[in-house]
């Protein structure tokens, strides 16, 4: 199935069948089967539940999933949990325990229609820390590019910070060309903010992660486990008002990371952006050097992520992309690449 556009307007029922397709394709067939489940009730007993229409980018399949699994978690669907591996529970075998499994999910819904309502209007937080050896492979590259200080480390669209706490994730010694940098501030914004040392934060990560992904339910859960240790700060406002306020430190070097939320932005807040920082570009300097990291979806690709930096001192480096890795959205598989330099910018950063 051919991804529509972010901005494009599509049927609920189309929409959740990509994603269902997508599942299907990276090895998540009870995720899959969860959207073709809802996808058809949505034509029948949740129709009032559902727009007809959604914006593709809002990724309306992952908020559904998420609504399951949040039910499952919480012991409110039990006919649902004991068929979802992240939950221990063991998949459907046949014809008849898949029919079983489609209706137990339907019905779950139709009992908790605040939990999906609550679901429906929340942008996926999937906080997914897959993506911090990513982060880090940047991280790790500062010094080869003479970009070298303590690093104030900047996320937009960060959820619950997780990804703040890169240095203290597991990493990937293949993909790091360099020793971790120090990092004197972890700060970030998001719309809504999850605090993942509550158990309601812990839950609402949770509800994200793919049923089907035991491997992603157990990095989350070693990832609170750093969050109780490791403070960061992430406010509750927009990316756009964020970056805005943003400004560069004499002595340090200031990274704005992001990863797998552009999509999610309006267009006037992508351009919003884009123009600060390239104001912020034009003021650095060999003391107060910009860099700009992003892992998102390559427009054209089906599945290609790219991780893009960019980088300002106000002399050798004026913020020419270059790429340094290509993957799946999740951070795995990812295949490297050493500082190649990019015509085109997938996120359009050119200076305006």
């Amino acid at each position: 199935m051919q991804r529509p556009s972010d901005d494009d307007q599509v049927l609920l029922v189309d929409a959740l069948s990509w994603q269902a397709h997508y599942c299907t394709g990276r090895g998540s067939p009870i995720a899959a089967r969860i959207c073709q489940a809802v996808a058809q009730a949505s034509q029948g007993v949740l129709r009032d539940e559902f727009p007809e229409r959604v914006r593709f980018g809002d990724l309306i399949g992952l908020r559904v999933m998420a609504a399951v699994h949040r039910l499952a978690l919480e012991r409110q669907a039990p006919r649902v949990a004991m068929h979802l591996p992240t939950l221990g529970g063991t998949p459907p075998a046949d014809a008849r325990s898949w029919h079983n499994f489609d209706t137990a999910v339907v019905h779950a819904l139709q009992e908790h229609p605040r939990a999906l309502a609550w679901s429906l209007e929340h942008v996926p937080q999937t906080n997914e820390t897959g993506r911090a050896v990513l982060l880090r492979r940047g991280l790790s590259l500062l010094g080869a590019l003479e970009l070298t200080g303590s690093v104030r480390l900047l996320e937009i669209g960060s959820s619950a910070g997780l990804n703040l706490r890169a240095g203290h994730l597991p990493g990937n010694p293949a993909l790091e060309l360099g020793p971790m940098p120090t990092i004197i501030e972890r700060r970030g914004c998001d719309l809504n903010p999850i605090d993942p040392t509550t158990q309601d934060g812990r839950t609402t990560l949770s509800s994200y992660i793919w049923v089907d992904d035991v491997e992603r339910f157990a990095r989350l859960s070693q990832a609170l486990r750093v969050a109780e240790q490791v403070p960061a700060t992430v406010q509750r406002e927009s990316a756009l008002t964020f970056v805005n306020a943003v400004s560069l430190q004499h002595g340090a070097v200031t990274m704005l990371w992001h990863s797998a939320m552009w999509l999610y932005m309006s267009i006037d807040s992508r351009q919003g952006i884009q123009r600060r920082i390239a104001e912020l570009g034009q003021q650095a300097s060999a003391t107060a050097p910009l860099v700009h990291l992003s892992w998102e979806w390559q427009p054209g690709g089906e599945d290609t992520f790219t991780l893009v930096l960019r980088a300002w001192n106000g002399r050798g480096h004026r913020g020419e992309p270059m790429l340094l890795a290509t993957g799946a959205s999740h951070g795995s598989p990812v295949q490297p690449v050493d500082l190649q330099p990019i015509a085109q910018d997938p996120l359009d950063l050119q200076p305006t």
